[in-house]
């Protein structure tokens, strides 16, 4: 029962680490018009504030992968944290401190600052998961990480909307306990295990990555490049309805972030779903990839012809349900295919890829949203080149047989 007690909480706490990287950009999605209308800003350089963060972390993930295969995850997440809550200290000091141009500069070099650290947190807590479970344990925990992501993409535009109500730069602070919070968790709760092995020298941990990639280079590519694809088409269609609903249909404030919650909601129910159901057993997870993205692309291939705001919210909820397939079986597959060694690095470059969508989702939109038509068209033909991409990297298609291969 001890044993039980501490591996949920041991689970929790990692958790947290993908729940403060979401928010990151999640709870600003909302209250990009404020900040807009406060600062005097361009939608262009509304979506930097977004983008400004995920780009830096997108960038530090296997830089900060490598460095965790060496000298240990804990160091690295803790560090990690700390950029995050001086991040949130320069971002929230900026329209306080200083007007106009001014504070959009100090508040985008805190963004910086955030997305720094944010490279240490959701990636190493798949890389933990890895390294601290095994068999079934480490299928549920991983679908526990990709819970506490799409739970943090469900509270975070609420949140963000309700503290815009009162003073908008109330989020940095806010971001600033999460960060804290996770930073306690991680020093009191989470012991690495001792490795066996003294770390490889460099040289010859190039060496073991680079075999790596190449020998599993056939179906692990198709896996990162759906998973980015999957996350930018999510981001930039929260980007998209956050405006939308506001210059369409007049919904602001806590009734926007409930509306933006919606599709989260069913992306968090289905990814905990998927990671109880789905175990370690490779044809399942081939069948719940294959099945995550024949939603995502049947979804918009409907919302080319229909726009309206119910149509909207329920397809763009069942693309969600299609990425809470989807997103928890890339996981597995990409976690559970390295060992220790080579795993922090290899999950960080698979996270990269993930988060570049992140981070050009609201650009992408920013560009696009004013033909809806062409937009969700895009998205659809997206959705389907990383399809037909995937399948093809496969020898073996697990559907009403039996693969018992990755591949």
């Amino acid at each position: 029962m001890k044993k039980s007690s501490s591996t949920t909480m041991i689970i929790l706490i990692i958790g947290l680490l993908p729940f403060v990287m979401v928010v990151g950009n999640s709870m600003f999605i909302p209250i990009i018009p404020n900040i807009q209308h406060e600062l005097q800003l361009t939608a262009i350089e509304g979506g930097l504030i977004l983008t400004v963060f995920s780009i830096p972390a997108a960038l530090m993930i296997p830089i900060i992968g490598g460095i965790s295969d060496r000298v240990g995850r804990k160091k690295v997440v803790m560090l990690s944290l700390l950029f995050i809550m001086i991040g949130s200290i320069m971002s929230g000091l900026a329209p306080v401190l200083l007007k106009g141009q001014a504070a959009f500069s100090l508040l985008l070099f805190g963004r910086f600052f955030q997305g720094v650290g944010a490279g240490g947190t959701s990636p190493m807590a798949m890389a933990l998961a890895g390294d601290l479970f095994e068999g079934t344990e480490r299928s549920k925990a991983l679908g526990a990480v990709e819970v506490f992501n799409s739970l943090g993409k469900v509270i975070s535009p609420i949140v963000g909307a309700f503290i815009a109500v009162f003073i908008w730069f109330g989020t940095f602070w806010v971001y600033f306990f999460f960060a804290f919070f996770a930073y306690w968790g991680i020093k009191v709760w989470v012991n690495e295990r001792t490795r066996d092995v003294k770390p490889m020298r460099i040289s010859e941990y190039r060496r073991s990555v680079f075999t790596i990639i190449v020998r599993e280079f056939k179906w692990l590519i198709p896996i990162f490049l759906a998973s980015g694809v999957g996350l930018l088409l999510l981001f930039g269609l929260m980007f998209f309805m956050s405006y939308y609903f506001e210059e369409s249909y007049g919904i602001y404030g806590v009734q926007k972030g409930i509306y933006l919650a919606l599709p989260l909601i069913a992306l968090t129910v289905f990814s905990y779903w998927t990671g109880r159901n789905m175990g370690d057993d490779r044809d399942k997870v081939k069948r719940y990839l294959l099945l995550g993205l024949s939603i995502l692309l049947i979804s918009f291939a409907f919302l080319i012809f229909f726009h309206g705001l119910i149509s909207l919210l329920l397809l763009i909820s069942l693309a969600s349900i299609g990425l809470g397939f989807f997103l928890p079986a890339a996981n597995t597959a990409v976690t559970s295919s390295v060992g220790v060694h080579e795993r922090g690095l290899v999950v960080s470059l698979y996270s990269m890829i993930r988060f570049l969508g992140v981070a050009f989702g609201p650009i992408t939109f920013s560009l696009l949203m004013y033909d809806e038509t062409e937009l969700f068209f895009s998205s659809f033909f997206l959705v389907g080149i990383s399809f037909v991409i995937l399948i093809s990297s496969w020898t073996c298609i697990p559907i009403l047989k039996e693969c018992h291969s990755i591949i």
